[in-house]
């Protein structure tokens, strides 16, 4: 009787850590994935700034979200300081592509055909706070290059907050600094 009560106990006992262990596991494949998407979007809104794709930018935001430049305006590049949804950020992209295509290019000391813009963030860090909100920080570098010459344009940092609405991550506010 002994003997059964025994290997009934470790049974028990090998079912609950099994369930534990399964726990566990689930909860670091929903970390990683969680993570990768976290990493995806933020990825979707460099590329897209830096190659003037206001729909691939803009998509990586919130319908209500809020990019912020924390500066003394003006700021170069920007029309205001606090832009509000996903159809005012995405007007960022459009508005910059806008004033391009009306600047005279003999003006310009360069070939407007050969600019080209690179926007490198270095530094990140993400921190999942629970199952539905992060924080991410990361330092900023906007390169452009032209048929003259190749300078740091400009140069900051990211504090991000994102949420994850209807399972997908996305950029609820960013705060832009020089």
């Amino acid at each position: 009787m002994h003997r059964a009560m025994a290997w009934i106990s470790a049974l028990m006992l090998l079912a609950i850590t099994s369930v534990q262990t399964a726990a566990a596991e689930d909860a670091a494949m929903r970390r990683i994935a969680d993570r990768e998407a976290i990493e995806d979007v933020l990825s979707r809104a460099t590329l897209g700034f830096e190659l003037s794709d206001p729909d691939l930018f803009s998509g990586a935001f919130a319908e209500d979200a809020v990019f912020q430049l924390d500066e003394k305006g003006p700021v170069f590049g920007f029309d205001k300081m606090i832009y509000k949804g996903r159809a005012d950020i995405r007007s960022i992209i459009t508005d910059r592509v806008e004033k391009a295509r009306k600047r005279d290019s003999k003006t310009l000391s360069f070939d407007p055909a050969s600019l080209k813009m690179y926007h490198r963030n270095t530094d990140e860090h993400t921190v999942i706070l629970d199952a539905h909100r992060a924080h991410h920080t990361s330092t900023w570098m906007a390169v452009i290059k032209t048929n003259v010459d190749i300078h740091i344009s400009a140069i900051g940092r990211y504090d991000d907050m994102l949420e994850k609405r209807n399972g997908k991550w996305l950029i609820v506010k960013r705060v832009r600094t020089e």
